[in-house]
């Protein structure tokens, strides 16, 4: 060891302070004394240390070849009370040995331990004291060593496992050194975990661990104890939990702090508690007010604040004469000074006049409700203030708006009758008086009496319609036509409609509406009289227009056929001429060409006219066999080369080998000329037709099948094309009979023609010919104008 200025640094004299012979026993001695785990410590008289073993190098981080002087002989191995003197003095004075005193000691790391110190005398041979041997044994070892203390630590930590409240303790760096089994069931960490190893803000981690904030270290550092305290902590997982905490010191037997306890209390059901009546404060429309026994406010709502028109902040600790009516203030009074503790929890209520703040002259009408509790010591009262002004004023205006729905009901031209589930009358108006001749005082209230012109059939197919979604809404009932019998026995006609009335899902009653039809029922009738004698005017024009038009085209086939004959001379003439030029100009080729086409032209005009003619000559009555195919022939070599059809392009598809039918073939031409020209007219002149034939039902009809490619018929007026002047050409284009003619004909042979057409599709025309057709057809006088 280095020198010290008060400090013998020379070899103990043996014959002075026989230190000489203490030194070689403790040098004998050191073999032992190295082997032991607490530190021993060897100092003289002078307080100078002659020896150290390895525990209490390593504790005291010196040796005795070291520069320093032993932190043991200047400060160490002191008590914590400054007036006590060091402990080797006090050895040596009293000659007597010191035994398990407390101490701490700053180790090598400058952390701060806790040990007990035994500090024996050493004597030369002569008695005389020479020195002092110091032990220092772990404090903490120490005692759980003795037998009195392992029991008591056996009962206490019994005390602090079964303990109810989750809680730890701390070293002073507030590392955790013990925690009960409820710590760790609230903070998901064990206690091989965590003790020794983690401190207290990784177990907790609230957001005050770690600051000044934090209990544990406000409670050691000013010695005190801190109780209720609200925190959230977070277990392992992650869940947050609000907790209330109590934090306090731990001391030693010298009072000095060696760590701090805390214990948690789990409060998680009382503040999802504390929420939803909260929640339910600042849901509902009533104000709510607390006051204590001096008639100061302890709790308001938010509802509270806006009818008293102040923060909820400043309304806390105001006196309730400040903030309400003397009224109020008078209830809270009486219902303090009541001795009968029976009356803890029963309820009073008043009604109130409070202007509002803003408006002096205006008054709103509270209901209030005040009740008093008892909580610990104290009494509480706590009132609900109930605004009713807005439903006063509601009921005011329902009363007005019942008012004008009833003048509504009463002024309506219509009759309405409402019935409750059970069948009595509650409604008969005016309009029901007036349709039926009862009065309500006849019929309200006396359900016998709707039976009288309600009959109960009826009424029951009309609730079973009502039900039903086939005549309306489900619970309605559309406008139906029915009827009811009047006080006079007149079977009244009316447009009525009904509904059921619900309330809250559940039927309470019906309603019916009904319009008197007398009058409709006349006007309809005056009405359609008008349409008739209208429709019939309209028809009788139409039809002498339209027989005017057949007239004009009757007299045109007339003045056809004299036309025809007066060309046939000419024609002759033309031919004759033709011929003798022929013979003249023998030999000159190119102009005999020209006269062949001449003659050819001539007389295909003469054919035109044969053919014109012997249209206007045929009988209606005369029935012949002939060829269907030749007809078609005949009819299309008539048309294909006029104007009209220049641009329609015509296939024939007639079968050969087709039967003869035994009829008029004049009126077989009309109608596939008919039929070609309204093809051709529906085409506008452009398009294809298609004609076909076949034998059909076993070789005795023929069928004809006619098809274009026109715009189709609308469907609405396919029906009505057969019938006679039916036409969708402007007036003075077209008569009206051309299918009509067809119809006849058809039918007059004993046969059937049917259409089928599509919008832009065309339409197709089948005509079916028996070979040998009735002598009488009676459908023809009914439907045929050929």
């Amino acid at each position: 060891m280095s020198s010290d200025p008060g400090i013998d640094d020379s070899p103990a004299n043996p014959s002075q302070n026989g230190i000489a012979n203490a030194e070689l026993d403790i040098h004998s001695l050191a073999g032992c004394f190295d082997r032991l785990p607490d530190a021993v410590v060897v100092a003289n008289r002078q307080r100078r240390v002659v020896y150290l073993n390895s525990a209490a190098e390593d504790l005291l981080g010196c040796t005795l070849h070291s520069e320093k002087h032993c932190p043991l002989c200047t400060e160490i191995l002191h008590t914590e009370s400054e007036e006590d003197h060091c402990l080797i003095d006090q050895c040596l004075e009293s000659k007597e040995p010191l035994n398990r005193i407390p101490v701490r000691l700053q180790n090598s790391k400058s952390d701060w331990s806790s040990f007990s110190a035994t500090v024996s005398p050493i004597t030369d041979e002569a008695g005389d004291m020479v020195g002092c041997l110091v032990i220092l044994r772990d404090l903490q070892a120490d005692l759980e060593a003795q037998p009195e203390v392992q029991s008591q630590l056996a009962t206490l930590a019994s005390i602090l496992d079964n303990f109810p409240t989750p809680f730890f303790t701390v070293s002073p760096d507030l590392v955790i050194t013990h925690m009960n089994e409820h710590m760790e069931e609230l903070t998901g960490y064990t206690r091989e975990e965590v003790v020794g190893q983690m401190a207290c803000s990784r177990v907790l981690c609230t957001e005050q661990c770690g600051t000044d904030e934090c209990l544990l270290v406000q409670a050691m550092a000013d010695r005190r104890h801190i109780v209720g305290i609200r925190r959230v902590i977070t277990d392992r997982h992650g869940k947050e939990i609000p907790v209330v905490v109590n934090a306090s010191i731990m001391t030693d037997a010298g009072g000095n702090v060696i760590g701090g306890f805390e214990a948690v209390r789990d409060i998680s059901r009382r503040v999802e508690a504390e929420k939803k009546i909260e929640l339910v404060a600042e849901m509902t429309q009533e104000g709510i007010l607390m006051a204590d026994e001096n008639h100061r406010v302890i709790f308001a709502n938010s509802r509270l604040a806006e009818i008293t028109g102040l923060p909820e902040e400043d309304i806390v600790g105001m006196s309730i004469s400040e903030l309400l009516s003397p009224q109020h203030d008078e209830m809270i009074s009486n219902l303090l000074s009541e001795p009968d503790p029976e009356n803890i929890g029963q309820l009073c209520f008043c009604s109130t006049l409070q202007a509002e703040s803003n408006l002096l002259d205006t008054y709103r009408r509270y209901e209030t409700c005040i009740g008093l509790s008892r909580v610990g010591k104290s009494r509480i009262t706590y009132l609900y203030l109930r605004d009713l002004t807005e439903r006063i004023e509601i009921e005011r205006e329902l009363r007005k708006a019942n008012s004008f729905l009833n003048n509504i009901i009463q002024s309506s031209v219509d009759g309405i009758v409402v019935v409750d589930t059970k069948g009595n009358v509650l409604v008969f108006n005016e309009g029901a008086e007036r349709i039926l001749g009862y009065t309500a005082s006849e019929v309200v209230g006396h359900s016998e009496v709707l039976l009288k012109f309600y009959d109960i059939d009826l009424a029951r197919e009309m609730l079973r319609r009502i039900r039903s979604n086939e005549y309306g809404p489900p619970g309605k009932l559309n406008p139906t036509r029915i009827s009811f019998t009047s006080k006079s026995g007149e079977e009244v006609p009316v447009d009525f409609s009904a509904a059921i009335i619900e309330e809250g899902g559940r039927e309470i009653g019906s309603v019916g509406i009904f319009t008197d039809l007398r009058e409709h029922e006349r006007m309809r009738r005056e009405l359609n009289d008008l349409r008739e004698n209208e429709r019939m005017r309209r028809e009788l024009e139409e039809t002498q227009r339209q027989l005017v038009q057949a007239e004009k085209i009757a007299s045109l086939g007339r003045l056809a056929a004299g036309v025809a004959h007066e060309i046939n001379n000419p024609l002759a003439g033309v031919l004759i001429y033709a011929d003798i030029l022929m013979k003249e100009l023998e030999g000159k080729e190119q102009l005999r060409k020209d006269l062949e086409e001449v003659i050819s032209q001539t007389l295909r005009c003469k054919q035109i006219v044969a053919r014109l003619l012997e249209f206007s000559r045929q009988s209606l009555d005369e029935r012949v066999l002939f060829d269907v195919n030749e007809i078609i022939g005949h009819c299309v070599e008539l048309l294909q080369h006029q104007s009209l059809f220049h641009n329609v392009e015509i296939i024939l598809d007639l079968h050969s080998d087709l039967p003869q039918i035994l009829g008029n073939p004049g009126e077989l031409e009309q109608v596939i000329t008919n039929l070609m020209l309204n093809a051709t007219d529906a085409m506008e002149g452009r398009g294809r037709i298609t004609i076909s034939t076949q034998s059909g039902l076993d070789m005795k009809e023929v069928v004809l099948t006619f098809n274009d490619t026109g715009p189709g018929i609308p469907p609405e007026i396919k029906e009505k094309i057969f019938e006679p002047f039916f036409t969708t050409k402007p007036v003075g284009v077209g008569t009206g009979l051309g299918l009509s003619v067809v119809y006849g004909v058809i039918h007059r042979h004993g046969g059937s023609i049917e259409v089928s057409s599509r919008p832009e599709t065309g339409t197709t025309f089948i005509i079916k010919l028996p070979l040998e057709p009735p002598e009488v057809i009676p459908e023809v006088a009914e439907k045929g104008f050929a």
